[in-house]
């Protein structure tokens, strides 16, 4: 199936690992021309590394967090492919399960994931392309109850509210903005909640994987690769008709309550 995406110019946001790397190979897989914005050199060099068959790739270091963060990434991917095609807001960082969240710790995740994806789409806008796509990441803590992280359940809230505004905004030029939710996805966060469970339970890693894997009702973590499907999905012409949607990825976490599934030792 051809999504029509060869040629086309996209920026994306913490794009060096995770669902932010699984994003970026598969646009560059259809095709596409990407420059990534990440924090470290460090995640840069090995995300080069990993992507060392596409050459349209590039990458820019810029921490979001910064008043001029966004407009600097931006920037990098014009001068490097020209105007754009699509935005992907997926940068993110935050610590859950050590404490309730201090107020550095609220500023330091709003400052990313709303004034940053703010930011993008505000830069972005003079230099996208009508007819073009904006998706960003939120995550399931917006729509049900996540431990100790009041401030993550209330700055994705945020993101999908960002993106109701601007679907509405631009429909005049027809771009589409949409938010995709993931739920317990398989990444380095999802293996540092692995070695929580283990330490803090005096379990081994099986069966702290199996504990955490048997709060999915499908019953194992989402690969990064289906996030990256949906979001590039979104990007695509195939979507041409959805704006303004909040497309949810968690193995059904949101519609069945915890109280319907089944312990982890009868899977």
């Amino acid at each position: 199936m051809d999504l029509g995406l060869r040629g086309k110019v996209f920026l994306v946001t913490g794009g060096t690992r995770g669902i932010g790397l699984a994003t970026t190979r598969t646009l560059l897989e259809e095709g596409a021309d990407v420059l990534v914005a990440a924090r470290t050199a460090h995640s840069i060099e090995r995300a080069r590394a990993e992507l060392a068959e596409h050459p349209r790739a590039d990458f820019v270091q810029v921490d979001l967090r910064a008043p001029e963060g966004g407009r600097r990434a931006v920037t990098a991917a014009v001068e490097r492919f020209g105007p754009l095609d699509g935005v992907v807001n997926n940068a993110s960082g935050f610590s859950i399960d050590h404490g309730h969240p201090d107020r550095a710790a609220w500023l330091e995740l709003f400052e990313l994931k709303v004034l940053g994806y703010e930011a993008v789409i505000q830069a972005a806008l003079e230099h996208l392309r009508d007819g073009g796509s904006i998706v960003s990441i939120s995550g399931i803590a917006s729509m049900r109850y996540w431990p100790l992280s009041p401030h993550v359940s209330a700055v994705n809230s945020a993101v999908e509210a960002l993106t109701r505004h601007y679907a509405a905004a631009l429909v005049g030029r027809r771009i589409r903005v949409n938010t995709v939710v993931p739920g317990t996805t398989a990444t380095d966060r999802y293996e540092g909640r692995v070695e929580r469970a283990r330490a803090q339970g005096g379990v081994d890693a099986e069966t702290a994987r199996k504990l955490i894997d048997s709060t999915v009702p499908l019953g194992r973590p989402v690969d990064p690769t289906e996030i990256a499907a949906t979001i590039v999905y979104l990007s695509s012409r195939l979507s041409a008709s959805t704006t303004g949607a909040t497309v949810v990825v968690d193995g059904g976490a949101v519609v069945v309550p915890d109280s319907a599934l089944p312990s982890a030792g009868s899977r």
